[in-house]
């Protein structure tokens, strides 16, 4: 058995360079390469070349140092010599090494037969050359680089003349330098996003910009709970996000004439069985029917009762306040349909925000588009009077029952039908924070304005603000309900339904300047 070919390592020792570019083939490149290694920076220290940066590297090597700078000029020339004093250098570090330095020739023999045959044969010759006792390692990252965009006449500036000193460590013109008078004088340039104004004030750029020098290691997972998911626009709405079962993707088909998009969802958690949320801005139909993995959901003896009844509650009428919905069930009904708010996600949907923002509205009725829901529209009252603290367990104003702590209130009958907090009659107010749908406010006095008719009173397209009555009309019914909602709140005397009473409050004020009790357009 013939014992395996033996070398022996040179006596010579190398150094290697990680250079930080691309060398191509022949001296030339590597000569610029070899020259960018170079400690010269200008004409003052000579101009870099291959002899001097390895000089300066056997220099290093010698007294033990452990940087090396690479300067790589953007452009040659004067140009480039002089940008580059403002561009800091990659920093490499030399580390002790083992390595062996292998040249590899590669060779192939080419022969023609009489035949026309060719017939190729390679052959590789290897060398060793010796081996490594160092290794330049440009790991680090490198600095923001900076071009100084000064104003005209850039080398003459003091500023730049005396950064060009430092670098250079021209002690006499640092003597010489004096500061310039500051002035507020501006250069108008004209540039591809319009005119700019330049300040003639050159500042000395810092020695560093970025303390960084490796790259920081993230190490990014993403959540293995999260799945990306293609879903609908109108899915993804505040109060409709919805989430796929642990392990199944969504492989639902939207509409066409529905906006989808991609995004991640939580696996591991159920979807949301809040009603689908649009805005009122979009352009996307009133959805038709719920979404399809909601419509699976089994559903109790009990739910499916209730289910029923909503769906003859709509039936009555396509657009209702949650409170006033509620208050068409008894207490036990009303709570069971607080805690299953999947049921009122398969009857209907909701506005995120407009006229009609958090109504549930029947499947297939756009009250965009129809003008006799504009006394559907509703409105919030809010008022400060002394009310007794609330506690938690309370509802909100939405569900009614918002004055008093449910541990002080006295438990109604399960059986007993909820008030109907949802009619404001202009007699009777419990509420210091209410809303209230138009169709739900029988005060004579404000009947007539609800239901005015008229070019001046309704417009031909809804308004987010206003919905489908004018500026002024709209103006006009909120100052009537909120006078008369404060007045009862704070046991004022009713205020006249006088046809004048009714023009004065038709006429419009300063809106920097509401009335006392009153806010914003929405919030009366």
């Amino acid at each position: 058995m013939a014992a395996a070919p033996s070398w022996q390592v040179p006596p010579e020792t190398l150094v290697t360079i990680e250079y930080p570019g691309v060398v191509q083939k022949g001296t030339a490149s590597l000569e610029r390469a070899l020259s960018t290694l170079s400690p010269n920076v200008g004409p003052t220290d000579g101009m870099p070349s291959a002899a001097s940066a390895l000089r300066h590297l056997a220099r290093v090597l010698s007294l033990g140092g452990k940087l090396v700078e690479c300067r790589l000029a953007p452009t040659d020339g004067e140009e480039g010599d002089a940008m580059q004093i403002y561009r800091h250098p990659l920093l490499g570090d030399i580390v002790s090494g083992s390595e062996l330095v292998v040249r590899i020739q590669k060779r192939i023999w080419r022969c023609t037969h009489a035949d026309g045959r060719t017939e190729e044969r390679k052959e590789y010759l290897v060398t060793l050359l010796g081996g490594v006792r160092a290794t330049v390692r440009f790991r680090r990252m490198a600095d923001f680089a900076f071009r100084p965009d000064v104003p005209s006449g850039a080398h003459e500036h003091p500023t730049l003349a005396l950064h060009r000193a430092l670098v250079e460590m021209n002690v006499g013109a640092m003597q010489r330098f004096r500061f310039p008078n500051e002035t507020e004088e501006y250069e108008v340039l004209d540039t591809e996003h319009g005119k700019r104004m330049r300040s003639d004030l050159a500042m000395i750029p810092p020695p560093i910009f970025s303390r960084m020098e490796l790259p920081f290691n993230y190490g990014y997972r993403q959540n293995p709970a999260s799945s990306l998911q293609t879903v609908s626009y109108a899915s993804t709405a505040k109060r409709s996000r919805r989430t796929a079962r642990k392990g199944q993707a969504d492989t639902e088909t939207p509409e066409p004439n529905q906006r989808i998009l991609t995004r991640y969802l939580n696996r591991s958690r159920w979807r949301n069985m809040a009603p689908t949320a649009l805005k009122f801005a979009e352009d996307a139909p009133a959805p038709t029917e719920p979404e399809a993995a909601l419509a699976q959901v089994p559903l109790s003896d009990r739910h499916q009762g209730l289910l029923a009844e909503l769906h003859k509650r709509f039936d009555e009428r396509p657009v209702w306040s949650r409170l006033s919905l509620l208050n068409q069930f008894s207490v036990s009904e009303a709570r069971t349909l607080v805690q299953a708010k999947e049921l009122f996600a398969l009857v209907a949907y909701t506005f995120a925000d407009g006229p009609w923002r958090d109504t549930l509205i029947k499947f297939g009725h756009d009250p965009r588009t129809d003008p006799e829901s504009r006394f559907f529209q509703r409105i919030h009252l809010r008022g400060k009077t002394p009310r007794t603290p609330a506690t938690r367990g309370v509802f909100k104003a939405e569900y009614g029952d918002v004055s008093q702590s449910v541990r002080d209130a006295p438990s109604p009958p399960a059986s007993e039908m909820r008030a109907a907090t949802h009619i404001f009659d202009g007699k009777h107010s419990a509420l210091a924070s209410s809303t209230f749908q138009l169709c739900d406010i029988t005060d004579i006095s404000i009947v007539p304005l609800i239901h005015a008719e008229g070019p001046t009173n309704i417009r031909d397209t809804p308004d987010v603000a206003t919905g489908w009555y004018t500026a002024e009309a709209w103006e006009s019914i909120r100052a009537a309900i909120s006078r008369q909602f404060h007045a009862l709140l704070n046991d004022a005397p009713a205020p006249s339904a006088s046809a004048a009473e009714h023009a004065r409050l038709r006429a419009p004020w300063d809106e920097s300047q509401d009335p006392p009790g009153s806010s914003s357009s929405e919030d009366a």
